[in-house]
């Protein structure tokens, strides 16, 4: 896990934690950006490999 400024990537190698993983990886990224949810965006960077970031407004 790599969290900078107001982004997160995330590996997840299972399958079946892929949705709870993101969930609470928006979560977190919106709560330290002091950001609205829908104003976060899951992007896949690689496989297995997704980073969570604040879109601007």
């Amino acid at each position: 896990m790599n969290f900078e400024s107001n982004s997160l990537t995330l590996k997840i190698w299972d399958p079946s934690t892929i949705d709870l993983t993101l969930e609470t990886a928006i979560a977190h990224v919106s709560t330290k950006a002091n950001a609205p949810r829908d104003l976060v965006r899951v992007t896949r960077s690689g496989p297995n490999q997704f980073t969570v970031s604040v879109t601007e407004a």
